[in-house]
């Protein structure tokens, strides 16, 4: 069984400021989410990083009151750091994953650091292998899986780190959240996919037409095909909406939740539409 979701980070304007300081708080997105027929919810940090332990068991009564639940917390660790400062950082994540276990997750999905693999000496690709070990700790005590995601300037910025990280860090529920690393280019998303399906437990899906954020029917890379892709390899987990269509704004007083939910719906019904072509079991 897939779950469809939607990343709360797409309805946040504030998304990729310096201080990533939420224009919207999540308790103000829920019911509306909710309103434009979604079920699933993969969170943005910056969405639950500020808030009280109280305050996330807000969260958590609002969403299930809303027939909503919260599969997914992205996380963004540090992995290059040392002494005190990565035991203040470790301790801010144990309780971000404490968060994400209260909000009722399943899994929780990190930027596997924020260097190119190519850069790192061997000295600190261990170390960073470390802290992802110790943040895998960290999560199975509270039984969640971790997934880390295919992206740029990351230890999972090819296909072939990608390899040797699943290899390294040597946890089985460590997995793969895949993302094409070139938005334009189906054949290469199509190759990639199929070297890393077997630890892929979570794919981001986003429309982009001349690097403008675009509905996935109308995008570059051909969303049916790597649906198509998914379905093949008999994939069971989280299809994420990460981005949509007139999410992105110069200002954020421009910003039209309402337009940018009707655009992530247009957006589920069309890989659902898809997923019901290729006999994928999908919820959304």
């Amino acid at each position: 069984m897939v779950k469809l979701l939607l990343n709360s980070i797409a309805l946040d304007p504030n998304r990729w400021t310096k201080d990533k300081i939420p224009y919207f708080r999540l308790e103000r997105l829920l019911a509306a989410i909710a309103d434009a027929g979604f079920r699933f919810i993969e969170v943005w940090q910056y969405h639950i990083s500020e808030e009280s332990g109280p305050g996330i068991e807000r969260i958590r009564a609002l969403a299930d009151s809303l027939g909503l639940s919260m599969p997914v917390v992205g996380l963004y660790p540090q992995l290059h750091l040392t002494g005190d400062e990565h035991e203040r950082h470790m301790a801010n994540v144990k309780n971000l994953i404490g968060a994400a276990a209260t909000l009722g997750a399943e899994v929780v999905k990190i930027f596997v650091g924020s260097r190119a693999s190519a850069l790192l000496s061997q000295a600190e690709y261990e170390r960073s292998v470390g802290c992802v070990k110790e943040l895998m700790s960290l999560a199975s005590a509270h039984d969640l899986i971790v997934t880390g995601e295919m992206h740029q300037k990351t230890l999972l910025d090819t296909i072939e780190s990608c390899e040797r990280l699943i290899v390294d860090v040597g946890d089985k529920r460590f997995k793969i959240c895949f993302q094409p690393f070139d938005l334009r280019d189906t054949e290469q998303a199509l190759r990639d996919f199929d070297r890393v399906a077997k630890d892929a437990l979570h794919v981001h899906y986003q429309g982009r037409r001349e690097k403008k954020m675009e509905l996935l029917e109308n995008s570059d890379l051909d969303y049916r095909r790597l649906t198509q892709a998914l379905a093949a390899h008999d994939f069971r987990g989280y299809i994420c909406l990460e981005f949509t269509k007139d999410c992105v704004v110069e200002r954020p007083e421009e910003f039209k939740l309402r337009t940018v939910l009707e655009n992530a719906r247009r957006d589920r019904e069309f890989v659902l539409r898809i997923a019901q072509d290729v006999n994928m079991e999908i919820v959304a």
